[in-house]
């Protein structure tokens, strides 16, 4: 099994690796924001199977706005056919 990054498959969406939390004293320390993240299977009509695609929630209410997978794949240059 390949170690995959923590990005979102559809668009793209990475970690904020500049977010700062400042405590009571005022002392700045750096932490990372990371993406929500979630495994998601859609069922592609072009390609006529499932596809298993790592999605930010953000990028699952794009493909319900866009109405399929395939629609906002197309949207997003994305090939389905490599999941």
């Amino acid at each position: 099994m390949e170690m995959r990054a923590r990005v979102c498959d559809l668009l793209g969406k990475r970690p904020n690796r500049q977010a700062r939390v400042v405590t009571f004293s005022h002392k700045r320390i750096k932490k990372v924001q990371h993406v929500n993240l979630q495994w998601k299977r859609f069922y592609s009509e072009g390609l006529g199977r499932k596809v298993k695609l790592r999605l930010s929630t953000k990028a699952i209410k794009t493909v319900n706005k866009y109405g399929s997978i395939d629609a906002a794949a197309k949207k997003f240059d994305v090939d389905l056919s490599k999941f």
